[in-house]
């Protein structure tokens, strides 16, 4: 008999929000380019996947994202986040594995805040206020979204 080597399935990243998400048309135009650091989109999340993500997202609106980081997600975030939007990330490495990732943020969270309002972005290792005129850039190059806990981005 031959056994057939089986690949591991692939991260999947999930996108939470107070509201139905809707992409705009102008980031709507990219999809396809991830490779390029573009792209940004979210899908309907899959039963399966609201029951798990639900563990530890409180968000209403769930979805699977794909891009989250990417050039058009901030495009998103600097003109399109409205006050009082609520969005919450989080990803899964590796799909299969899924029982583990869920089990360590409930056990030993390690989430991210960030104000979009107030420019500030929160970790396990305190707060940071970010620069006015290029709190964007900054963001762009902190850690937005991981497996150890669930990234919590606000408008206030």
């Amino acid at each position: 008999m031959i056994m057939k080597e089986v690949e591991p399935l692939s991260e999947i990243q999930f996108l939470a929000s107070t509201k139905p998400f809707i992409i705009p048309k102008e980031i709507g135009e990219n999809i396809g380019l991830f490779e390029n650091g573009l792209s940004f989109f979210v899908t309907d999340l899959d039963t399966y996947w609201i029951k798990i993500a639900q563990q530890i997202m409180r968000m209403p609106y769930l979805y699977e994202a794909r891009g989250l980081g990417n050039k058009d997600f901030w495009t998103y975030i600097e003109k399109y986040m409205e006050v009082g939007d609520v969005l919450e990330l989080y990803r899964i490495p590796v799909q299969q594995w899924y029982q583990e990732a869920i089990r360590n943020v409930l056990e030993n969270p390690k989430h991210i805040t960030i104000n979009i309002g107030s420019r500030t972005y929160q970790n396990e290792y305190g707060l940071i206020k970010l620069k006015e005129k290029i709190w964007l850039e900054e963001l762009s190059h902190r850690t937005l979204v991981t497996e150890y806990g669930v990234t919590t981005m606000i408008n206030y």
